[in-house]
């Protein structure tokens, strides 16, 4: 069971994830088909549901065209 900063953490990567995906006008469908995963998977991830592995984010990054550090450059946020 995670704990709230644990939780506060997942949230905010998916947050941001969102808002990467969204800022380069991709849809989770095709965000999905690009890292091989579900586009469930990816909308548990934006909604802080599922705490990813680093495959998964890798495959996300690369789907993306960031850098890893990017998708946790939670300063970044301004909402």
């Amino acid at each position: 069971m995670r704990n709230s900063k644990d939780t506060k953490f997942v949230k905010t990567f998916g947050k941001n994830l969102r808002k990467i995906r969204l800022n380069k006008g991709i849809s989770q469908e095709y965000l999905a088909d690009e890292a091989n995963i579900t586009s469930n998977q990816v909308s548990r991830i934006e909604n802080g549901e599922v705490n990813t592995t680093i495959v998964t984010i890798n495959a996300l990054a690369k789907a993306l065209g960031v850098e890893i550090s990017e998708m946790f450059d939670f300063k970044a946020d301004k909402s």
